[in-house]
């Protein structure tokens, strides 16, 4: 299959990587309301041949990697995973549809790149997508290099998407890096997701991140959901949005409408 990449993405991705992935998406929901917020893209690989095929991106992104198409491959993902949203968007009409976010995950060669803003909002435009839309999810080791390397020209990128509306996210967050929250204030950091094995853990230790997150005004996603049990705990803990198995498992992007569009049994 040859990935759905659209027109003007600077580079192309090799063909032996890009007839091999295609997109999913996962839901995640606001616990506020207990509405669909959103779905975040992710790349897969396809074992079959079929473009609804499952398979986790085993050696996807290290392949990409190792033949310098890191941020090609990105571009790719990102350029369908906003192809698709705006199909989901219109199938769903304006009440609902204009509510969503998409989620994409970037890389280092991605965000290092001088043309990250060009790229991003590129993509944006062809789809007639508004920026407060998208969501730019950054692994927070990516953040602590960044940090610890004071990036400065890296970090006003993303400033720079910030004020076009366009957020980012800390993805991967553990006690561990609760020594970022003051660079993440910093920068600007719009929301924090933890790390599912956060989640997996000590309630008390999920607690004490949870309330140190939300000291410094970051609002946190759980990821990880699995049980009706941690759902409960992460309400009561005041987390702004979920994501995880139990709420809703990847599916292919022409899926996802299946989706309900409210928590289920909300």
């Amino acid at each position: 299959m040859v990935m759905d990449t659209g027109a003007g993405i600077p580079g192309a991705v090799d063909e032996a990587i890009a007839d091999a992935v295609v997109t999913f998406f996962q839901p995640f929901y606001n616990l506020h309301t207990d509405a669909l917020q959103g779905l975040e893209a992710l790349a897969r690989r396809d074992t079959t041949g079929s473009s609804g095929a499952d398979g986790l991106p085993a050696g996807l992104f290290a392949e990409a990697r190792e033949r310098g198409q890191a941020r090609e491959l990105d571009l790719s993902v990102l350029e369908a995973a906003i192809g698709h949203f705006a199909a989901i968007q219109a199938a769903l009409g304006d009440a609902a549809g204009s509510r969503l976010i998409v989620r994409v995950n970037a890389c280092r060669d991605t965000i290092a790149h001088p043309y990250l803003v060009a790229d991003v909002t590129a993509a944006l435009r062809r789809h007639e997508i508004s920026g407060d839309r998208l969501l730019v999810d950054i692994p927070t080791v990516l953040f602590r290099d960044l940090v610890d390397e004071r990036d400065a020209a890296t970090l006003d990128r993303l400033r720079h998407l910030q004020a076009m509306e366009i957020s980012f996210c800390l993805d991967g967050f553990t006690d561990a890096d609760l020594d970022l929250l003051p660079a993440a204030g910093e920068v600007g950091v719009d929301i924090i997701t933890l790390h599912p094995r956060v989640l997996a853990g000590e309630a008390d230790a999920l607690a004490r991140l949870a309330r140190a997150v939300q000291d410094v005004g970051l609002p946190v996603v759980a990821a990880g959901v699995e049980t009706s049990g941690q759902l409960a705990l992460v309400r009561d803990l005041g987390f702004e949005w979920a994501q995880g198995f139990l709420l809703g498992e990847p599916s292919p992007a022409g899926d996802t409408l299946d989706h309900p569009m409210t928590l289920p049994d909300a």
